[in-house]
């Protein structure tokens, strides 16, 4: 009685692992069909992943991948011919089929012991994967699913297709199979859209992914095949997100030092340097980047006018910063910045000399008032000559009117009036 309930209990283990075999077979010939039911095979191959006795058998895992591929290889054909097709269907089972199939070359790596005891490994099953990621790889499905996404503004699901395509280059399975990662090429295509990857994660907020991407445009291969503004647009992006998102300056200061020095020509990143320092109040550090990136450009008016607003704002240095003024306009005559931050400049000093007297004796207070409203007079025709080249904008309108006020100009001052 015994050995026949134990007998029964056997075909009925035998009988479940028998079933889900057939929903493994099942899976493929519909996918493989002349006309496929890829519903019916994802039905099929779900109850094998699941089942104790199939979930650990690299085959199973496979088909479920060769699911996506019919499906990929089959839209391919009817694009060719010019029939309609579910492309967003398309681009998703890429997706998916790559990630079972990820996941099956992993499992063929781990043997199974014969009743010898020795091991044994599924070399059939990573043969029919590769060359199949390969043609994913050269045929770019996820990245036109990727774009798809972006344009129907999913940004997220865009960075996954992306960074999916530009990871097998890196995987195991490429680099274990040399003859097949041979017909890889990653070229100047593979890095735009590697920063694009990148650049695709910051749109969806995932920050962390997005440093990695930019990160990876950092390695040697990149920087010898990538697009030259590629690489300093994935550096500025790393900068960005470590100052703004992750708000790590001591990191950015350091990554934005390494830039001035990689990347002399460019910039962004020293501007990004001084405008850090400059804000921190560590005027001296500033100006040392002033005088590297004047040295490198003295023909830019934009830092003489930085420079000169330091001296201004924190030094106190008039007299340093009416020289770089002086410099900035002669560098751009027309830069109606440079005349209206001068004129500032000599107004702030009027103010500081006049403030500074009053507790002194009548007769040097009246010195110093004169030399004040002298200051105010040199502030003058900066002043006009910003508001003549930008009459538009209201601080520059503003600063002239009160300047009118103080010096008495009535007419003038009335004629500003809104």
């Amino acid at each position: 009685m015994k050995k026949s309930i134990f007998l029964a209990a056997l075909v009925l283990i035998s009988a479940g692992c028998f079933a889900q075999k057939a929903n493994v077979s099942k899976a493929r010939s519909l996918a493989d069909a002349e006309t496929p039911d890829y519903a019916g095979a994802r039905a099929a191959i779900a109850e094998a992943l699941q089942n104790d006795e199939t979930k650990d058998q690299p085959n199973t895992w496979y088909v479920a991948g060769f699911i996506g591929y019919k499906e990929f290889y089959n839209g391919n054909m009817k694009q060719q011919l010019g029939q309609q097709f579910d492309k967003k269907a398309w681009g998703d089972a890429v997706y998916e089929s790559l990630n079972y199939w990820t996941k099956a070359y992993d499992m063929a790596k781990i043997p199974t012991i014969d009743k010898k005891g020795r091991e044994k490994f599924d070399t059939r099953t990573p043969k029919s994967i590769v060359p199949k990621v390969v043609e994913y790889f050269n045929s770019i499905p996820l990245i036109i699913a990727g774009f798809d996404a972006y344009q129907a503004g999913d940004p997220s699901k865009a960075y996954d297709m992306f960074i999916a395509h530009c990871n097998i280059p890196e995987s195991d399975m490429m680099k274990e199979n040399p003859s097949e990662m041979a017909k890889i090429v990653c070229d100047s295509n593979y890095y735009i859209y590697l920063y694009q990857s990148g650049q695709l994660a910051e749109a969806a907020e995932r920050y962390d992914e997005a440093l990695a991407a930019f990160e990876r445009m950092n390695t040697e291969h990149a920087k010898q095949t990538a697009l030259y503004d590629d690489i300093v647009n994935a550096n500025v992006g790393i900068y960005r997100i470590t100052i703004q998102n992750k708000q790590d300056t001591a990191k950015a200061l350091a990554f934005l030092e390494e830039c001035v020095n990689a990347y002399p020509k460019e910039q962004v990143f020293i501007q990004s340097l001084i405008d850090i320092y400059a804000r921190a109040g560590q005027s001296e550090k500033a100006l040392k980047y002033l005088d590297l990136a004047i040295q490198r450009e003295p023909g830019v008016a934009l830092y003489h006018l930085i420079k000169g607003d330091i001296y201004v704002v924190f030094l106190k240095q008039y007299d340093n910063a009416f020289a770089s003024y002086d410099q900035a306009i002669a560098i751009e005559p027309n830069n109606a910045a440079g005349y209206f931050n001068y004129g500032v400049a000599y107004c702030e000093y009027a103010d500081k000399i006049y403030n500074d007297a009053a507790y002194l004796s009548a007769k040097e207070f009246e010195v110093e008032k004169a030399k004040s409203q002298e200051l105010n007079q040199k502030a003058l025709p900066l002043l006009e000559k910003a508001y003549e080249l930008d009459p538009e904008n209201y601080d520059y309108k503003r600063s002239l009117r009160s300047l009118y006020y103080r010096l008495g100009m009535d007419d003038k001052y009335q004629a500003l009036v809104d």
